[in-house]
């Protein structure tokens, strides 16, 4: 993913937060975060400290890498919507499997703004789990339900965020016609 692009006029705290959601997602990837830090540095005359410290966690102490990311901006908090795009995109793609995005899905429980979104959340984990232990008919339900469910946030993306109002309007109404 091109984080550079991707992250182009988002504040830094912004950028950080999304950084660290996809990294714990599992949908950016420490080069994707390599790749945008050195874009950075190369473009800025002056770049900010935090990507100069960035930078060199990103070659001597990668295990740091999201203790640092989460004590930058520990306040920062902003819709996980991008984020639930992102992992529409690497599932419909095929690049993560079923039980892997429901691991990440799960882990936005908390982070969605709704309780639909929730709700959703919670019933795909349970078709899951008994899916898991049935029939492949079965698991390829709760894939299809999952592909419709994030499906509902393909066009939550940085470069069209004049419209998430617009998104967000008719969001609930595609959430709920999921689970009739």
């Amino acid at each position: 993913m091109n984080l550079d692009q991707e992250f182009r006029n988002l504040s830094v705290a912004e950028a950080v937060f999304y950084t660290r959601l996809g990294l714990q997602l599992e949908v950016i990837s420490l080069s994707d975060v390599s790749d945008w830090v050195d874009e950075v540095l190369l473009r800025e005359g002056e770049p900010d400290a935090f990507f100069v410290a960035l930078y060199r966690l990103l070659h001597t102490e990668k295990h740091r890498l999201l203790e640092y990311l989460r004590q930058s901006f520990p306040e920062a908090s902003f819709p996980v919507r991008p984020a639930l795009a992102w992992l529409q995109q690497q599932f419909a793609s095929g690049t993560q499997a079923l039980k892997n995005t429901l691991t990440s899905l799960y882990q936005l429980r908390t982070l969605v703004t709704s309780e639909q979104e929730a709700a959703c959340i919670y019933g795909l984990a349970a078709d899951y789990e008994q899916a898991a232990a049935t029939t492949e008919e079965a698991r390829e339900l709760v894939a299809r339900e999952t592909a419709a469910f994030l499906g509902c946030y393909r066009e939550y993306t940085f470069a069209n965020r004049a419209e998430w109002p617009r998104l967000d309007a008719v969001l609930e109404e595609r959430l709920a016609k999921l689970r009739r």
